[in-house]
């Protein structure tokens, strides 16, 4: 099961497949009908996945390598919250604070400083992680404390999504760590998982304002079935979440008859971070053939056939699976951060469900970090002199 886990294109295979099983359920008569063409799509980059992680597992297998503590976290999260200090001055207010006063409407671009919101958050996810592996590794308890501290800042800006990454990307570190996943292992992480999916639609129905749990499943056009059945309506809110992204990849393939763009587009917009884009190229607002209004998501492969259609969807896949496998080569040569940044590679896989996060900056960036602290480590002990006896 490790030896899965640990293999990025094996997590692809695991990660892209489970929509697909969520979606067999049928709970909902807003989903269209897969058509073989998707299927066979899937199936293909499967197959391709299932070759390259072979070929890992055989010449570059991951190895797990506990590190030592920072010498540099506090300073690091002095400065980190300095940072956040300047934009809430440049921002005139703090997220949290408009929650509580009601005043609250979610808008990525209403807080921070351009550019420098996007470099911040993604550090403060890759930090945060790298602090948690720093725990797993001496099991020191004031590690838990500034992974705590590096956690605040997303609770403060209500920053939900960042909160998840280092969740997950903390989680996948922890497994890293086991010499083996045993079956208790399992069996615990699934009825966690059974837990946070029948938690998270009881917020669902906290948010939604209403005294009827079946509120939001009619209004999604829910199958009489499901809402006679007895199965906890808490969880139709992960249904719609998880499978969601495939019915309005399926709704685009169904509506877009031409393609709407062409291939610069698709360079431009789905190949590189939008921090590098906004200089290149007049931001546009981006849209697709959504099955409803609030079911916005549809995996990194929806605007990609928006462009070019069936080319589209293939050319993504290749650079896709390509960036996955070049960084996994590239990251596991350092020993310090191989495991933050395989636990991130593996965030931007399994969130590629929902949205591009290779052209999502704030995800896409934390690749970066692994890689640049290990050239500077590498550079300075290549400045340290060798005693030769």
């Amino acid at each position: 099961m490790k030896k899965i886990l640990v293999n990025p294109n094996f997590v692809y295979i695991l990660a892209f497949i489970l929509p697909f099983i969520v979606y067999a359920l049928q709970w909902s008569t807003l989903y269209p009908k897969l058509t073989t063409n998707l299927v066979l799509f899937y199936v293909f980059t499967f197959a391709v996945c299932l070759i390259l992680g072979i070929n890992i597992q055989y010449t570059k297998p991951f190895n797990y390598k506990a590190i030592n503590i920072s010498s540099n976290n506090v300073a690091t999260l002095i400065v980190v919250y300095v940072l956040y200090f300047i934009e809430v001055i440049y921002s005139h207010g703090l997220p949290i604070l408009n929650v509580i006063s009601g005043s609250f409407e979610y808008d990525e671009y209403a807080f921070g400083i351009p550019v420098l919101h996007t470099f911040l958050i993604s550090f403060n996810t890759f930090y945060a992680i790298y602090l948690f592996h720093q725990y797993i590794s001496t099991h020191k308890i004031k590690m838990i404390w500034l992974f705590l501290v590096a956690l605040v800042p997303f609770i403060l800006l209500v920053t939900r999504s960042s909160i998840l990454h280092v969740l997950l990307g903390s989680f996948f570190v922890f497994l890293f760590s086991r010499p083996s996943i045993s079956y208790k292992i399992v069996i615990k992480s699934i009825f966690g998982i059974i837990f946070i999916l029948f938690m998270f639609g009881i917020l669902g129905d906290i948010r939604s304002n209403s005294e009827d749990p079946t509120y939001i499943a009619r209004a999604s056009g829910a199958t009489d079935e499901f809402l006679d059945s007895s199965v906890p309506k808490q969880f139709y809110w992960s249904y719609l979440y998880i499978a969601s992204p495939v019915a309005n990849l399926q709704n685009n393939i169904n509506y877009t008859t031409v393609p709407g763009g062409n291939y610069k587009d698709l360079v431009l917009n789905e190949f590189l971070p939008t921090f590098l884009t906004k200089f290149l190229i007049p931001t546009q607002e981006k849209s697709f053939y959504q099955i409803n209004p609030f079911l916005n998501v549809g995996t990194i492969y929806v605007y990609s056939f928006g462009y070019l259609r069936w080319k589209g969807l293939f050319l993504m896949f290749f650079y896709f699976i390509a960036v996955i496998n070049f960084y996994y080569y590239f990251v596991i040569k350092s020993d310090t951060y191989k495991v933050t940044g395989l636990a991130i590679l593996l965030n931007i896989i399994v969130f590629a469900n929902f949205h591009n996060t290779i052209a999502y900056s704030v995800i896409s960036v934390q690749l970066i970090y692994p890689i640049i602290f290990s050239m500077i480590k590498y550079i300075k002990n290549s400045r340290i002199p060798k005693v030769h006896v």
